[in-house]
């Protein structure tokens, strides 16, 4: 598969749950946050549901999904 580039200065909730989904993994709307899960059912983290998030948690939330497989280069 080939490595997705993600920009964490300016991404969106919506950019991470598409992310997550090409990377493989599945995802759950819960009341205020989108749960990231591996098809074996393992969390891997929660996304926050804002328009722009702070570039430290998108890089959180980037860092946990390639934690558990997901090929992504971080800008």
């Amino acid at each position: 598969m080939k490595r997705l580039r993600v920009n964490t200065a300016d991404c969106s909730h919506g950019e991470l749950v598409k992310i997550a989904k090409k990377c493989g993994f599945e995802f759950f709307e819960g009341k205020k946050h989108t749960k990231i899960k591996t098809k074996s059912g393992e969390f891997v983290t929660e996304v926050p549901r804002h328009t722009v998030l702070d570039k430290h948690t998108a890089k959180g939330i980037v860092e946990a999904m390639i934690s558990h497989g997901a090929e992504i280069d971080v800008s």
